[in-house]
């Protein structure tokens, strides 16, 4: 339940003022790769998806390209980073480096996607040069975000599962 809480946060932060590319999302899908029982994986990936939709037609007023696909197909690259590289073994090393792995990934693939579905870029190598080279003062924000919010959400999450904790072990001892 603790991580349903951290979806919907994330997820209800993507409608609210923000610098480009500086949300909680790859924090979330990390957290959710790791703290998440693998059948429950569609949850954070199903609020997405609806929240890219609902942010393409209420806040951009466009419907949303082929291109689209690629985001949603780096989220699910970056929960599978999570399952794979931090499963069991939440290190602050792993962690921070899973979400900058996590953060390139997305670049990649999600720019990747704007220049393969659309009509901004030249379908040359020269134009998918471009394409990436236009994108990395939104890699910036993203990184960064990416790397505070997954430190703040693991943080959060330690010391909240750490509360919850203390109060159950003082329950059953007043028991």
């Amino acid at each position: 339940m603790l991580i349903i809480l951290f979806v919907v946060g994330a997820v209800a932060m993507r409608f609210l003022p923000h610098a480009w590319n500086f949300t909680p999302v790859i924090a979330m899908l990390l957290l959710a790769g790791v703290f998440m029982k693998a059948k429950q994986l569609w949850i954070p990936i199903a609020a997405l998806v609806a929240s890219d939709v609902a942010l393409n037609v209420w806040v951009y007023h466009v419907s949303g390209g082929a291109d689209q696909y690629f985001t949603w197909a780096a989220y699910l690259v970056v929960l599978a980073l999570a399952l794979f590289a931090l499963k069991g073994r939440v290190k602050v090393p792993a962690l921070l480096g899973t979400a900058l792995a996590s953060s390139t990934a997305f670049f990649l693939i999600s720019n990747f996607g704007v220049w393969v579905a659309g009509e901004m870029y030249p379908h040359t190598l020269s134009g998918l040069a471009t394409c990436y080279l236009m994108g990395v003062p939104f890699f910036r924000n993203a990184a960064i975000g990416d790397l505070l919010y997954t430190a703040a959400f693991f943080g959060a999450y330690a010391l909240i599962e750490q509360q919850l904790r203390q109060r159950q072990l003082a329950r059953e001892v007043a028991a």
